[in-house]
């Protein structure tokens, strides 16, 4: 696979530069936490960019204030339309001042970091010449209850068309991998700035690409669990059933094939057998079911999730 080139080692007298890119909604009650374990990380200069999405709680001003009393928070200008979290990523990337930095992170406005988050996955990136990093985390809701997300079984050849390297939030991304994406992937198909899944889309750029993408199996961060998540843990039975309606609805299935679409248009020397994919995807009958779901192995990191898949796919539900 090829690498990236271990970035310039840094004097003595100076830690690695990271932009945390942090997208914003309505999320005043969670963000001081936030922010605080993002300052607090130790063994790298932090600078956070942030994109509100037209917050109605008091978030903007919150932040206005504390990027006029603190030079390591920059708020970007409103944006004329706001649209979706992943969108407001892709925003960031496009918009924030990035060039310079050693690597670039993503951050929620509700977790709280581990305080050595930052330093191992810089030195994973810097080890593995890797496009990205992520990590299992450990999710806690508010009675209490914590539970360790596990991300990081074994890649599989065509997982990144099918799931993310885990939550946005733990990812850690190489400058040249950003620079990719800001000055080529999404030029070339500017459909990718709404995909709701932003997390999901980059993995799936850096495998298309043939990048190393690692998974931690650490745990980097608090995951903290409320009414108002984005996506959320996948955990109990009502997660599991909201996710079966999705797949039910044909909601994934279209995620997946536009996860195909933008990574054909973004890497030709993957388009004859991403275009195989798609096709066995779309054949209808009771053999293309059975077919596809002799192919779930491919599909998904977790057995569970293949079993599912396969189940889904047999019963035509996909």
């Amino acid at each position: 696979m090829p690498l990236f080139n271990p970035l310039p080692e840094s004097p003595e007298t100076r830690l690695p530069t990271v932009a945390v890119l942090l997208a914003s909604y309505n999320g005043v009650r969670w963000l001081p936490d936030q922010i605080r374990s993002i300052l607090d990380q130790q063994g790298v200069e932090v600078q956070i960019f942030i994109s509100d999405d037209g917050s109605t709680d008091g978030t903007r001003e919150w932040l206005d204030l504390l990027a006029s009393e603190h030079q390591r928070v920059i708020l970007l200008p409103k944006r004329a339309h706001e649209h979706s979290v992943g969108s407001n990523f892709f925003h960031l990337i496009e918009n924030a001042p990035l060039r310079g930095f050693d690597a670039v992170a993503l951050s929620d406005q509700d977790d709280i970091w581990y305080a050595n988050k930052l330093r191992r996955h810089f030195d994973i990136l810097q080890e593995r010449g890797a496009a990205g990093v992520s990590s299992n985390v450990v999710a806690v809701w508010p009675s209490g209850y914590s539970r360790l997300i596990v991300k990081s079984d074994s890649q599989k050849s065509l997982d990144f068309v099918f799931e993310s390297a885990g939550p946005g939030c733990s990812f850690l991304l190489h400058p040249e991998f950003v620079y990719f994406v800001k000055q080529k992937a999404l030029p070339a198909a500017p459909e990718a700035r709404e995909f709701e899944h932003h997390d999901w889309l980059l993995y799936a750029l850096a495998r298309s690409q043939n990048l190393v993408w690692v998974i931690d199996d650490a745990p980097c961060m608090v995951y903290r669990q409320h009414q108002t998540n984005h996506i959320g843990a996948n955990v109990g039975i009502f997660p599991a059933l909201k996710r079966m309606r999705v797949v039910a609805s044909k909601v994934y299935r279209a995620r997946v094939l536009e996860i195909i679409k933008i990574c054909k248009i973004c890497a030709p020397q993957l388009a004859e057998q991403l275009s195989a994919t798609e096709s066995a995807l779309l054949k209808t009958g009771i053999p293309a079911r059975f077919a596809r779901a002799r192919m779930a192995s491919g599909f998904r990191r977790r057995l569970r999730d293949q079993m599912a898949l396969r189940f889904f796919f047999v019963l035509g539900w996909w």
